[in-house]
């Protein structure tokens, strides 16, 4: 049985307003899985020369005119690595591993499709993507990142992989008022997608964790502007003849909300080190602002739910549901993880 989700990035500038900054793959994650030993592979999966997919870099702004902020330009990153282009393909180091997407006619953003498969270039262990954006707002300009991480590893036997997919060419965004998206669970057995005897059950984040979405039992999901504010996670597991075989977790974006959570980190970004010598803890002291402003629109405490990729809780039942002002993410909750970990801010009002 696997788990797996992607990582969203906050990241605060505060003299051109608040970012909201994420990597989408409208494929649901992505992996790869190889056989035999690293002295001698026999085959990676999926091949990605075949599935090609797209990894997506959406970013909000706290500014009402914007919505879904457009950068002047981007970079991206394998590993550390800047990935260098001719035209719009790889060349290099990663020559004919990428192609680069800008945004055009109904597709409103930068992205990277992988092309080939990077189970070999990564060293056969888990690879990075970053991508850092240069955004303008009239005389001022900043930059922002976000990064996604994809698993590469052995395959175990006949593996389960349960993922959620975009099930319309939203991105997992909502754009517009009374606006929608729709979720797509989507399961594998070593590489090959299951469609028989499958049923589903969809959970949604709340104040006090995970809850059921009741009546929701199809494979896919309709969210609705009215169901989030500005941001939300959603949760499926799927169950081939009645045993699960694998939960996968998406988050939905809502870029028409006319308020944003303001999550005031420190340190503005956002990282914890192993090393005990560097930043040991991120305190986030949220507000809720009107988009467009930095004034605060409403008095009210929050819910914090720390957890790990997989959505196991790193903070106790009695802390999750106790609305305060801050919550602090520590370099315990990252070991307990064993690597990042993700803060959900709910506000109580």
């Amino acid at each position: 049985m696997s788990s797996a989700s992607a990582t969203r990035t906050i990241k605060f500038i505060s003299k051109a307003g608040t970012y909201t900054a994420l990597i989408m793959c409208p494929d649901g994650d992505i992996y790869q899985e190889y056989e035999g030993t690293l002295q001698e592979i026999t085959a990676v999966r999926p091949d990605f020369s075949t599935t090609k997919p797209t990894l997506y870099f959406v970013c909000t702004s706290s500014r009402v005119a914007e919505g879904v902020a457009t950068p002047d330009a981007i970079d991206y990153y394998f590993n550390g690595t800047k990935i260098t282009f001719s035209g719009d393909t790889s060349t290099g180091v990663f020559a004919g591993l990428f192609k680069k997407i800008s945004p055009a006619g109904d597709n409103l953003y930068y992205g990277l499709q992988i092309i080939s498969n990077i189970a070999a270039t990564a060293g056969y262990a888990s690879a990075v993507i970053k991508m850092v954006a240069s955004i303008s707002y009239g005389t001022q300009s900043d930059n922002i990142q976000a990064s996604y991480t994809i698993p590469i590893q052995q395959a175990t036997g006949s593996s389960y992989r349960v993922t959620i997919a975009a099930g319309d060419t939203k991105n997992f965004v909502i754009t517009a008022k009374a606006g929608s998206c729709i979720l797509k669970a989507k399961a594998y057995q070593s590489g090959n997608e299951l469609t028989q005897n499958l049923t589903y059950a969809w959970e949604k984040m709340g104040a006090s964790g995970w809850a059921i979405i009741t009546g929701q039992t199809a494979q896919t999901l309709t969210v609705n502007a009215s169901d989030i504010t500005t941001y939300g996670e959603y949760r499926a597991t799927v169950y081939r003849s009645g045993t699960e075989i694998g939960k996968d977790i998406q988050g939905v974006m809502d870029a028409s909300d006319p308020y944003d959570i303001d999550p005031h980190p420190s340190p503005e970004d956002e990282a914890i080190t192993e090393d005990t010598s560097g930043n040991g803890v991120v305190t986030y002291t949220p507000v809720v602002v009107k988009r467009g402003t930095s004034t605060q629109a409403l008095a009210t405490t929050f819910y914090f739910v720390i957890k790990d990729a997989a959505g196991v809780y790193l903070n106790s039942d009695s802390d999750r549901n106790t609305d305060k002002l801050s919550s602090d993410v520590t370099r315990a909750h990252c070991q307990q993880a064993g690597g990042d970990v993700s803060i959900t801010i709910t506000s109580k009002n």
